[in-house]
């Protein structure tokens, strides 16, 4: 699907989804500056995306530093969803793009883990902004480009970031992703258990493992709160471990903030190049990925892009999986048959 279709069905959604809704939407704002393009929601921050690295905390080595992804990501409550930096992994931030294992013109390039100093994807430029249906949003070019010598800018992608309106009630948003090579060359993006379009949460929603299992385990056996501090979930029902390379069109992510349940759901097009796409679910982290690399390799060239769409939905509280279905339909539209 080209740019300008996917734009004239978002275009439609947006909508739809007026029409559909017996509450006025929120008015969206958007505030660029030289370090970042935010939309809010009657003056709350929905996302911020990072056309610079912020900051790399103390004890963090700097060459995590990272620009081109989205963080903070919040809900109508203001609980963030993402993560930037996180301690265990900080290569993990927000949501981001990057493959994992790839080879241009002989070379091996990892462009997701960023303390391998081979690759990793950079913002290049704000093509543009834009308001329209009551939606705000953006056009930026990222580029996945090698750290090691000798330097090639490999991929251009094309982020389309739409902000939808809505009732308030939760937070939706589209990010459509374009990848094509610079170059003759084309890149191959291997066969892995992960890479493509991911996303972090909150080091503290990560669950225990190990040792730190065990020790949890038997404080529930000494009536100790049990409760998960986050959970992975497909549209099947399945866990982070049942659901882990399963190809599914939706997947929710959702943690603890204080006394409150925060969730962000992500679902793919049924447009989407080897959809439904198999997931990555992390076992213990709060991460997940959907990853058409896991069914095997495929190449990225001038001729030959690489496309796909995306929706996330940020509510407060747990969505009843019937209406993220039937937001999935509605988003899909035809498709969805």
């Amino acid at each position: 699907m080209t740019l300008t279709t996917r734009s004239l069905l978002s275009s439609l959604l947006a909508a739809w989804c007026l029409l559909a809704s017996p509450i006025a939407a929120a008015e969206l704002q958007m505030t660029e500056t030289d370090a970042a393009i935010e939309i809010a929601s009657d003056g709350k921050s929905v996302l911020v995306y990072n056309k610079q690295s912020p900051p790399v905390p103390d004890g963090i080595d700097p060459i995590y530093h990272r620009s081109g992804f989205l963080h903070p990501v919040a809900s109508p409550a203001g609980n963030v969803v993402t993560a930037a930096f996180p301690a265990d992994h900080p290569h993990q931030q927000g949501i981001f793009s990057a493959w994992v294992r790839t080879n241009y013109d002989g070379r091996e390039i990892d462009f997701w883990n960023l303390a391998g100093g081979v690759g990793r994807v950079s913002h290049e430029r704000v093509v543009k902004t834009f308001t329209e249906n009551e939606s705000a949003g953006f056009e930026v070019d990222l580029i996945h480009h090698t750290v090691a010598e000798p330097k090639v800018d490999i991929l251009r992608e094309r982020w389309r970031i739409t902000v939808q309106p809505t009732d308030g009630s939760y937070r939706c948003f589209d990010l459509q992703t374009t990848q094509q090579a610079l170059t003759d060359k084309p890149l191959t993006v291997a066969k892995y258990h992960y890479g493509g379009v991911a996303t972090r949460g909150p080091a503290r929603w990560s669950l225990p493992s190990g040792k730190k299992a065990a020790a949890k385990a038997s404080d529930a056996d000494n009536n100790e709160p049990s409760e998960p501090i986050s959970e992975i979930v497909d549209e099947h029902g399945h866990d982070r471990i049942a659901g882990n390379h399963h190809p599914t069109r939706w997947v929710t992510l959702s943690g603890t903030e204080g006394d409150d349940l925060v969730c962000i759901t992500m679902l793919g097009h049924a447009d989407n190049f080897r959809a439904p796409q198999p997931a990555r679910l992390h076992p213990s982290m709060p991460y997940f990925c959907f990853a058409p690399c896991v069914t095997g390799e495929f190449q990225i060239a001038k001729d030959q892009p690489y496309e796909a769409s995306f929706r996330f939905l940020v509510t407060d509280g747990k969505p009843d999986p019937a209406w993220i279905e039937q937001q999935w339909q509605a988003w899909c539209g035809d498709k969805a048959q």
